[in-house]
């Protein structure tokens, strides 16, 4: 069963957010979201990272919700339900940490408005060209779980391109999907955020966020997977190598015509350019730490730089 849970403020609503999985977070879960992995949702529920700073294009989108509402208003006919333009929630009652706040609900065409005859409506504004039948898989997922976890079956996905393109496409509750979608959720709710087992990386940035250091002396041993990749890597860098020094004679050719021109040109039609930049001034490190030895050490600090990859091969 569900149960519908409303805010005093959007504060309040934000919070709430924090104590299950939405909508717009399963895609991570089953590894479908192209913006983030398990790991790092697991690092922000867990409390290990701050939550997602609200950019502009995050902001921009939440106020364009009721213009792109209303183009799907104007191109369906559907009813948009008023109250639902509010900050509200859906959560499954049996598993409280299912939680949605779909953008919109609507009412039903030519069905009695009661709470069963609802429609799920998601509202995106995106700078990317929308292929209706080839929807983002992250939205799918996004407008089945609002829909599974309201307990409704029908919905629709609504998108404004760059101001210029409105689009939508009813997608309907897809229950196997759903079911999938519950279970994979449950199991990193039960296992990765109430017991504390840590995502696997998937992602080099993940890597990064688990051990920013490497531990000095430690060695381990490698699949055959990623020997293979090693010497993948190194045949790779050979090819570039060849490429780079051919790439670097033809430039030496080229700039042998060029004299003290700054640029060559050839049927009339600009073929390359080759000027000097304005003079700049740069600031001396090594010059002020000479002359200013101890200014120089009361000035720097140290710090700790990225991991460095080198091929051993």
């Amino acid at each position: 069963m569900r149960k519908r849970l409303t805010f005093n403020s959007r504060a309040e609503w934000l919070t709430a957010r924090q104590d299950g999985i939405g909508a717009s977070e399963v895609a991570t879960i089953l590894g479908l979201n192209p913006w983030e992995t398990p790991y790092q949702l697991w690092r922000r529920k867990k409390g290990l990272d701050t939550a997602k700073e609200e950019t502009f294009a995050m902001k921009a989108g939440h106020y364009l919700e009721d213009a792109v509402a209303q183009f799907w208003h104007d191109e369906t006919g559907n009813e948009i339900i008023k109250a639902s333009v509010k900050d509200f929630m859906f959560v499954n009652e049996a598993k409280p940490y299912m939680r949605v706040s779909p953008d919109r609900t609507y009412w039903l065409a030519d069905m009695p408005k009661n709470d069963d005859n609802k429609g799920i409506l998601e509202c995106k504004t995106t700078q990317m060209r929308i292929d209706e039948d080839d929807l983002p898989k992250h939205w799918f997922c996004q407008v089945q779980m609002n829909l599974g976890v309201a307990e409704l079956t029908q919905g629709s996905l609504a998108w404004l391109c760059s101001g210029r393109e409105f689009g939508y496409k009813d997608i309907a509750l897809v229950p196997d999907f759903f079911t999938w979608i519950e279970e994979e959720i449950t199991k990193f709710w039960v296992d990765n955020i109430q017991g504390n087992v840590e995502p696997d990386a998937q992602s080099v940035a993940d890597v990064l966020l688990k051990y920013n250091r490497h531990t000095d002396g430690k060695v381990i041993e490698i699949s055959d997977d990623i020997f293979t990749a090693c010497n993948d890597l190194k045949a790779l860098k050979e090819r570039i190598a060849e490429l780079d020094e051919q790439k670097s004679e033809l430039e030496e050719k080229i700039k042998l015509g060029f004299g003290d021109a700054e640029a060559i040109s050839y049927g009339g039609q600009t073929i390359a350019t080759w000027k000097a930049p304005k003079p700049s001034e740069k600031f001396d490190a090594k010059a002020f730490a000479k002359a200013h030895p101890d200014m120089a050490k009361e000035f720097t600090t140290s710090y700790q730089g990225a991991r460095r990859f080198l091929l051993k091969v």
